[in-house]
């Protein structure tokens, strides 16, 4: 029987990396997850005191086009990728 499914793998999650493009918006983001329960707080990046500057969660492909396009000009929102000593 032929997939139902459509796109890359659905249901599939990753990793993004978020950023804010301007102040405030992370927090404002973070406040907000409760509201996106398909995104997971994974770790936040920042001075230990002080606000995170970067938050990296989890979430599938779909959930984070959402909130590119909620968050436009506010957050950077990309995939996580791994860190090569040659790139």
């Amino acid at each position: 029987m032929p997939s139902t499914t459509s796109g890359p793998v659905a249901g599939r999650r990753s990793r993004y990396i978020v950023q804010a493009a301007v102040d405030g918006a992370l927090d404002a983001f973070l406040d907000g997850l409760a509201a996106f329960p398909a995104v997971r707080l994974v770790e936040t990046i920042g001075p230990q005191a002080g606000p995170p500057h970067t938050v990296v969660v989890e979430m599938d492909p779909d959930t984070a086009e959402q909130l590119r396009r909620l968050n436009l000009n506010q957050l950077t929102i990309e995939p996580d990728q791994p860190l090569s000593l040659f790139d």
